[in-house]
């Protein structure tokens, strides 16, 4: 039986670094493994996931969660899940049939609604890891949500600028002065 690993949390926490150190780790395994990330999420490469410490891994560009099934491999990594349409019971039925997945998304939009299918990822999922960040405005390390600087309509406005990993007191310091 596979098993889904899952790296969630704000912005900036480390998600992805995790996702590439385990990839790279199981190819030095020898694992077939196959890597993805949504073609939306073009900030650092077109077809690479890159951490923000400049490491970075070859990935297949995918818009939708279904689209993994065309490819054979011991081990899917999938980066910024919270931008794929389609259903999680693709991933479900691969992992019953032996299939290892690491995942790796935001939990949360920056309205702290359920981002995409990774609420649905999350109650899943086999293993998860909470992560949290360093929070922009206070700078402890409990930062647990991603603030939008900019204004935006609808959950997803993709770049790195116009978000900040914050704690709960510092979110709710932010959005009233947003919303003066």
């Amino acid at each position: 039986m596979g098993n889904i690993n899952v790296f969630s949390g704000p912005m900036k926490c480390g998600k992805s670094q995790r996702l590439i150190d385990e990839a790279k780790r199981q190819k030095i395994a020898g694992k077939n493994i196959k890597i993805f990330k949504p073609l939306i999420d073009n900030r650092f490469s077109e077809n690479n996931i890159v951490d923000r410490n400049g490491n970075s891994i070859e990935a297949l560009n995918i818009n939708n969660i279904s689209d993994i099934e065309k490819y054979d491999a011991d081990m899917y990594f999938i980066d910024e899940f919270q931008f794929l349409d389609g259903n999680i019971d693709t991933i479900q039925k691969m992992a019953s049939k032996g299939k290892k997945f690491y995942i790796s998304g935001l939990n949360l939009t920056a309205e702290r609604r359920p981002f995409g299918k990774m609420g649905d990822l999350l109650c899943n999922a086999d293993n998860i890891q909470m992560m949290t960040s360093i929070c922009e405005c206070c700078h402890n390390d409990n930062a647990i949500y991603s603030f939008c600087t900019a204004e935006k309509t609808g959950d997803i406005l993709v770049g790195d600028s116009v978000y900040i990993p914050v704690c709960a007191n510092c979110y709710e310091k932010l959005l009233l002065e947003k919303n003066k």
